[in-house]
């Protein structure tokens, strides 16, 4: 992962629009290029199309839920030998242990639990970096 967080670039997978402009909006000023999918299959593409350093990813999505997205994207990473994998943090409404869990399992590499808090968020991208 970049060092500055202007160098970063952010895929937002969240099938309700008004999480994706709070978190879009809440990174505007602090993060380099910010791009949105609605559900998974389109977050898939979009991530075969340009490698993101940090994808915010939801859990329940039709189409494609976050967990195979996230399963699709760490095969691709595997198979395309990439030098550095995307961080991939859950940014789910469940805040379980079993929700936890699932994302974990998935590939993820943390999990947040809505609403979006950018502090939160923040130490996560410093635990990783």
């Amino acid at each position: 992962m970049k060092n500055e967080l202007t160098d970063l670039s952010l895929l937002v997978v969240d099938d309700n629009i008004v999480n994706q402009r709070v978190v879009s909006m809440s990174l505007r000023s602090s993060i380099g290029t910010i791009d949105v999918a609605g559900n998974g299959l389109e977050a898939f593409q979009k991530y075969c199309e340009n490698h993101y350093d940090v994808i915010l990813m939801d859990g329940r999505m039709p189409v494609m839920d976050g967990y195979e997205t996230t399963r699709k994207i760490r095969d691709y990473e595997k198979e395309s030998d990439l030098d550095k994998p995307s961080l991939i943090i859950a940014l789910t409404g469940s805040d379980t242990a079993h929700e936890t869990a699932a994302c974990l399992d998935a590939g993820m590499n943390a999990c947040m639990f809505k609403p979006f808090r950018i502090h939160e968020f923040l130490e996560i991208l410093k635990e990783f970096n």
